[in-house]
């Protein structure tokens, strides 16, 4: 059996929906931090006329602001349902776990065991996926702030050649 089905056995259903949740989670992590790297900064061309470039600026700034805003919203939620999702299959553990000590015909050791395996391999996969996705929306919340700061410098810049 391969570790990945083995995890899945162990882990119950509830793990199936965290490698689902993380695969679209961490996707959708390293799709900000690739557009955030790849964001233009700078006011393409210089046929531009000085206040174009600075409405240009102004409204890169407000787009990244937008932009990130709103897959922090949705990153964020997907970071909040992976330990839930954990906390379910601990549920789920759980009621083996009082399921095999009440059932008269099993070894109430191996059904013991088996719950306890369950709720332990579920609560550490949720976590284990919401834990560093929550560190690369941080690093991403910098890239973004890092970003800004470069478009207000050349906005200051700007404005400190335009006459209004």
């Amino acid at each position: 059996m391969s570790a990945l089905q083995e995890i899945i056995h162990r882990g119950g259903p509830a793990v199936i929906a965290i490698m689902v949740l993380s695969v679209v989670l961490y996707t959708r992590c390293f799709g900000v931090l690739l557009g955030l790297r790849r964001a233009p900064c700078f006011a393409a061309g210089r046929d531009l006329t000085a206040p174009a470039r600075l409405e240009w600026l102004q409204r890169r700034q407000a787009e990244l602001r937008a932009d990130f805003r709103q897959d922090r919203i949705t990153l964020g939620a997907m970071i909040a349902a992976a330990p839930l999702l954990g906390l379910l299959g601990t549920v789920s553990g759980m009621v083996k776990t009082f399921e095999s000590l009440s059932s008269q015909g099993q070894k109430s050791m191996e059904g013991l065991a088996g719950g306890i395996s369950e709720v332990l391999v579920a609560t550490e996969s949720g976590l284990t996926v919401a834990i560093p996705a929550l560190l690369l929306v941080y690093v991403a919340h910098r890239q973004m702030t890092k970003r800004l700061h470069e478009l207000n410098e050349q906005e200051e810049q700007l404005r400190g050649g335009v006459t209004t």
